[in-house]
């Protein structure tokens, strides 16, 4: 899965700075956030998980 946000993040990127897109850089980037948002969320569901068993 980190491959593919990678792939996909320096495709966007070259397609926004060789002006073939007009997209903003939020969406341009969404796929490194969308990764971090997924680690993000896994910690917290490990993190809960660990508290309501100790």
């Amino acid at each position: 899965m980190k491959w593919l946000m990678i792939v996909l993040t320096a495709l966007f990127a070259a397609a926004k700075l060789a002006h073939m897109v007009a997209w903003s850089w939020w969406l341009v980037l969404l796929p490194v956030w969308i990764y971090l948002g997924l680690v993000v969320l896994i910690y917290i569901i490990v993190f809960v998980v660990e508290v309501l068993n100790s």
